[in-house]
């Protein structure tokens, strides 16, 4: 049973209501995973950590933290008995991270009716033993905050038990910082635009991040007999112009790219050598937004599935191949399945959310996409609050799906891996200033349960077209791709409307924003009647200032600032 005072109750501890806070430190000591698994709770009301009952505004953001101890007994023997972390870190390294977090609050505030402020499932082995168990920070609409181990299922029995002791979590309002966005045209290579400065996708397989680790089995071993820059030759950059079949991008030609299948041509069946095959994205987030991991965030991309890739040895057999494209690969070092998939089920083409690539079942969601056709598809992820990703096809709300978060430990300006180690001497730059996937610390300041080194990655990066347990990414034609780590709006995305060989938001083709026609490199009349144009349309070439998707004197004052800055 929850066990939360109403309001009522509220206003007799003190007599008058309590004053909302900043900063609310729930008491988490004796929640137990253990026989029978039963829900456990501890809210701001019942169980404050300093005694006094608190409540919480959350404000446009807020921040949360669990720390503490807890106790492992197997057996009835003790096992372990120390930091949280630790045991995070030993089901994943590098998960303790996800103990700590920063959260953009939709809802500006209390939500009326509460909500979810945070969740997050976690499971593997321990001690031999598989738990799976689901830890969330809950708000209502009077700033009560309630923690919870939830959903437990374990084969711990009756001789087992993992005990929270001496721990706390601590919800403390943030003042959010501006969403950062990035975006590639794929014009010939893989740079971003110039207004994502910072921003990089590289080939997951490049020699200068160092040997490739082998398969699911050896996840942390280096194998220097794994094929390097595998992806580079099995991918290219194409004019659509020359591509028969291939329609131009509303009404233009572009340059785009054709991704790598997710599989080493040369033996498409040995899983380790499908490793290192893809692209892996290091977004521009970190320093602005300080957490080590994005748990809301919208992706965008124009893509086209050729009808080679749509059918099964096409074209002599037309049956539907069932895998697509492998869009989101959430893990850093392709360790897995892929995560959100482009896919066919009961012919039907579609998109899911299947963690690992093991759980096909439920979630699925058919779009409507065909063969050889761009089109535009949006994902906008609130794992945090609400646990749902909603999908758009050109800019038309199609439906929603599960969700999941993406790394983003590492801070370029003082790079370090993911346990605050920091790098080997001249790494950084051996990398080209991109955090290698294969590259792991030598766990000293991350120990496991038992004291033992943990090595623990950077994990900063995603990976996309890649996918380790299938290989199950088929070619397809990416011209534009947009990330940024905050949810846009449904408005705003209904404004980047169907695909564009411009690109989604940065459409602008010369010095600045303002530069929006021919002769570029020029601040000219022709880029005034330009902008009055897309102004008038409600064009996103002229949506240059929030709130995007509205075109209002924001817009005006943006484009007379650009304007006024000249080309350099």
């Amino acid at each position: 049973m929850r066990n939360v005072l109403p309001l009522a109750g509220v206003l007799a501890l003190s007599g008058t209501a309590l004053a909302q806070q900043d900063n609310v430190v729930v008491d988490m000591s004796g929640i137990a995973i253990e026989f029978p698994f039963n829900d456990q709770v501890r809210d701001s009301i019942s169980n404050p950590d300093d005694g006094t009952p608190e409540m919480i505004n959350l404000s446009g953001g807020y921040e949360f933290e669990i720390t503490g101890d807890a106790r492992v007994v197997v057996f009835l023997v003790e096992f372990y008995n120390g930091p949280i972390e630790p045991l995070f870190n030993f089901l994943e390294p590098g998960l303790g991270n996800v103990l700590r977090g920063y959260v953009r609050n939709a809802a500006d505030g209390l939500p009326p009716a509460g909500g979810k402020t945070w969740k997050e499932s976690f499971g593997g082995g321990l001690f031999g033993v598989e738990i799976i168990v689901t830890l969330q920070i809950e708000t209502d609409a009077a700033g009560v905050v309630t923690i919870g181990a939830v959903d437990i299922s374990s084969d711990l029995g009756i001789l087992g038990s993992i005990e929270f002791s001496d721990a706390t979590a601590r919800l403390t309002t943030w003042d959010p910082t501006p969403t950062q966005v990035n975006e590639w045209h794929f014009n010939g290579d893989l740079s971003a635009v110039a207004e994502s400065e910072g921003a990089a996708i590289r080939y997951l397989d490049e020699a200068a991040f160092g040997d490739i680790l082998v398969g699911e089995d050896n996840e942390g071993v280096p194998d220097p007999t794994i094929p390097k820059d595998v992806t580079v030759a099995q991918s290219s950059f194409v004019d659509t112009a020359g591509l028969p079949g291939v329609p131009s991008l509303n009404g233009a030609d572009d340059m785009v790219y054709l991704t790598s299948p997710a599989f080493n041509l040369a033996d498409p069946m040995k899983v380790e050598h499908r490793r290192g095959v893809g692209l892996v994205c290091f977004p521009s987030t970190r320093p602005q937004y300080p957490g080590s991991f994005v748990g809301k965030w919208t992706m965008v991309w124009d893509l086209l599935i050729p009808a080679s890739s749509w059918y099964e040895d096409f074209p002599s057999n037309t049956t539907p191949n069932q895998f697509l494209t492998a869009l989101v690969q959430t893990d850093s070092d392709n360790d897995n399945g892929a995560d959100l998939w482009l896919r066919h089920q009961g012919g039907q083409p579609g998109i899911i959310w299947a963690k690992d690539g093991d759980d096909f079942t439920g979630g699925f969601l058919p779009l409507p996409i065909a063969p050889d056709s761009w089109f535009r598809l949006a994902v906008v992820a609130d794992e945090f609050q609400r646990g749902v990703s909603r999908v758009f096809v050109d800019g038309a709300f199609v439906g929603e799906i599960g969700s999941d978060w993406v790394a983003g430990a590492t801070d370029p300006t003082v790079p370090t891996y993911a346990d605050g180690e920091a790098l080997p001497v001249g790494a950084w730059d051996t990398w080209g200033q991109f955090p290698s996937p294969w590259s792991r610390s030598s766990g000293a300041m991350n120990p496991g349960f038992d004291g033992e080194p943990v090595p623990a990655p950077m994990n900063s990066t995603f990976c996309m077209f890649a996918d380790l347990r299938f290989g199950g990414s088929q070619p397809a034609y990416l011209a534009n791709y947009l990330f940024t780590d905050g949810l846009m709006s449904d408005g705003e995305i209904s404004a980047f409307g169907g695909p564009d060989a411009a690109g989604i938001m940065f459409v602008g083709g010369g010095c600045n924003d303002a530069d929006l026609a021919e002769p570029f490199g020029t601040l000219d009349f022709s880029d005034v009647i330009a902008f009055l144009t897309a102004f008038g349309s409600m064009d996103s070439a002229a949506d240059l200032a929030a709130p995007f998707g509205v075109y209002d004197f924001s817009d005006v004052i943006a484009f007379l600032g650009a304007f006024g800055a000249g080309c350099p």
